[in-house]
């Protein structure tokens, strides 16, 4: 910390915990490591330390006095409501009575006998601490200093900080200013291992020390994909230039028969996109896949998509596979032409195609994806051979559901014990709803996240999705449109239905759930108290989205995994996410007796024989059974 400047805020921290304020409480207001006690402690000793420095170079006896502690300094408590000193301060400003006569008179007044002696003491401490607050006063006239952009950031933050700032190429505080203009509240995406959290810290303090006009960056305004340039690099698709040898119009692999109307390859893969229908995950996974072998055909071979060799799908096959840190590359372009950030938006101009290395999963979904498009391309008449034909992945895999991936009993009700813990706001209310909803119905995330209540006026041949009465009168269910479109059926518990009354009863939405707004999304941002979700006042309630549901999973369950004491429950925790509780819902549900083909009802899948994964995933029953054999064969 040697190389650490000192400002105000610094003072302002040690100031308060001269008067005796908690410390993560000064730590929160005046560091950027927050609430974190051993670092605000860490603070503390260096600012101590630097502080006895600069006196020793300048008045001596202040070092002596900084030395002391608020601890060593025992300030005496009086019975009356002011100290001897004030009282003076009132009664005797001129100093007329002597210590004695001014002790009787403040007897007198105050009904408070004081030992001559303690009222010598508590004086003495009085005017220590007066002297050392006056020491502090001088010394930050002295070595205070405000933060510069030409400062390093090793100067301002703790080494944690400053190492993880350094390492992603901000070594001082212009560099890290400048990203923060440029990528706006997403930028500490760009520094590995700085959150959200740590993220809005250094930008309150650049605020505070006038480095950053605003404590909130702005959202950087979405251009006009329309009047964007076409490049002839590796952009979108949408934004790609290419020469007509490298479109496809003249692909060694083309029928110029075909049945679509497209005539490069571009306007082939968006009809195969059309084709694929309404289903917005799906479409963006196969644009997704599709672009990457498109850019990678064009930029790293040389050639249109429709000119593809069975060679070249196997090449990048390879190249998927090489994607890793450390792997042997061997490709023409390097690894940062390929690899971005994640999220990074499609119109930015640090947008690339991968955000890191694929797992073998990962792998082989794109496998399969490009196969499926030349299969297509072919049965169309577009192309007429497809290359994918026979190329298999490097990995094989396991079944993609993994029936592990699910909270054992004690686990689950340490997670809602973690959240019985909260404060009981709206969001405790809404964290307590969203894990009973997700573990009583065994949604997928995208389900949760569009969860509402169902229209009341039903229209013949359309599907009306949300919570509404059984049609048998007896509680509620909840329509859901799954995978493939698929429009489902799910109970809802009574559990359920008392979770989503409490929320209500907070909101402002009401206790009878019947009483809600048709078309009411259930998970909502936070809001003030009062039930706002359309006006045009500013502080609305928004729905929230996919991504922020899962981080609000994520959070309880690491908070859950500090509180276990075994390193495999915490790992296991630590692990979960949003979709575990499907799995959870699935295994439970079992192991309490129900029926698989019910359970498969519930969770929308095409075949009993996915929802058997479920019946094999207690370990305590299997464990069980082999115990019972070896005891059979007296082998026990």
């Amino acid at each position: 910390m040697s190389n650490r400047k000192i400002n105000s805020a610094h003072f302002a921290f040690y100031r308060g915990w001269l008067e005796g304020l908690d410390l993560a409480d000064l730590g929160e207001r005046y560091l950027i490591s927050g609430r974190e006690l051993p670092a605000a402690k860490q603070t503390l000793r260096w600012l101590q330390d630097e502080l006895i420095a600069s006196a020793r170079r300048s008045r001596p006896p202040m070092a002596r006095l900084l030395k002391l502690s608020p601890s060593q300094i025992t300030h005496l408590e009086h019975s009356s409501t002011i100290s001897l000193d004030e009282f003076q301060a009132t009664a005797d400003p001129d100093g007329f009575y002597s210590e004695s006569e001014l002790i009787e008179l403040f007897e007198e007044q105050h009904g408070s006998a004081i030992d001559p002696a303690t009222a010598r003491k508590a004086r003495r401490n009085d005017r220590l601490l007066k002297r050392l607050r006056d020491a502090v006063n001088w010394l930050e006239g002295w070595v205070a200093v405000d933060p510069v952009p030409a400062d390093p950031v090793n100067a301002w933050f703790d080494e944690a900080i400053s190492d993880r700032l350094e390492g992603a190429g901000f070594g001082d505080l212009a560099s890290l200013l400048a990203c923060m203009k440029k990528h706006g509240p997403l930028w500490h995406r760009r520094v590995p291992k700085v959150g959200p959290v740590a993220a809005q810290r250094i930008q309150r303090w650049m605020k505070e020390n006038k480095l950053m006009p605003t404590a909130t960056l702005p959202v950087i305004a979405k251009p006009n994909p329309r009047l964007m340039p076409l490049e002839a690099d590796i952009v979108p698709m949408e934004r790609l230039m290419l020469p007509n040898d490298l479109t496809g119009i003249f692909g060694t692999n083309r029928v110029f028969s075909n049945k679509i109307e497209a005539h490069d390859d571009f306007a082939a893969i968006q009809t195969w996109l059309r084709s694929v229908g309404s289903k917005v995950h799906t479409v963006r996974s196969y644009q997704g896949q599709a672009e990457r072998f498109l850019l990678w055909m064009v930029f790293e071979r040389g050639k249109p998509l429709s000119s593809a060799t069975v060679e070249d799908c196997i090449s990048y096959r390879d190249f998927l596979d090489s994607l890793e840190d450390g792997k042997l590359w061997f490709w023409n372009l390097p690894r940062e032409r390929w690899i971005g950030f994640r999220s990074t938006p499609r119109w930015r101009e640090d947008w690339k195609p991968f955000s890191g290395a694929l797992a073998p999963t990962s792998q082989k979904q794109a496998i399969t994806i490009l196969t499926t498009l030349f299969e297509w391309l072919v049965r169309q008449r577009y192309l007429e051979s497809n290359p994918w034909d026979g190329v298999s992945c490097n990995y094989s895999l396991q079944p993609k559901i993994r029936a592990d991936h699910s909270l054992t009993m004690p686990q689950w009700q340490l997670v809602m014990a973690t959240a019985e813990r909260m404060a009981h706001g709206e969001k405790f209310f809404r964290l307590r709803l969203a894990l009973i909803f997700a573990y009583g119905l065994g949604l997928r995330l995208t389900e949760i996240s569009k969860a509402q209540i169902a229209f009341h006026k039903e229209q013949p041949g359309k599907p009306n999705p949300g919570i509404k009465r059984a049609f048998d009168g007896n509680g509620w269910d909840i329509d859901v449109i799954g995978k493939g479109n698929k429009l489902r059926t799910v109970p809802i518990p009574n559990a359920v239905m008392a979770a989503l009354s409490d929320y209500g009863d907070v909101v402002g939405l009401g206790h009878d759930v019947g009483d809600w707004p048709e078309g009411q999304r259930l998970f909502m941002t936070l809001g003030d108290g009062s039930w706002r979700a359309k006006k045009d006042d500013g502080a609305l309630r928004q729905p929230m989205s996919e991504s922020q549901i899962y981080r609000m999973f994520k959070a309880i369950f690491k908070i859950a995994a500090s509180r276990v004491d075994t390193a495999a429950d915490a790992g296991h925790l630590v692990q979960a996410s949003t979709h575990w509780l499907r799995h959870t819902h699935a295994t439970h549900a079992l192991e309490a007796g129900a029926e698989i083909g019910e359970v498969q009802e519930n969770l929308g899948h095409s075949s009993v024989a996915i929802t058997a994964i479920y019946t094999h995933a207690s370990r305590k029953k299997r464990k069980s059974a082999v115990e019972k054999l070896m005891a059979f064969a007296e082998l026990s």
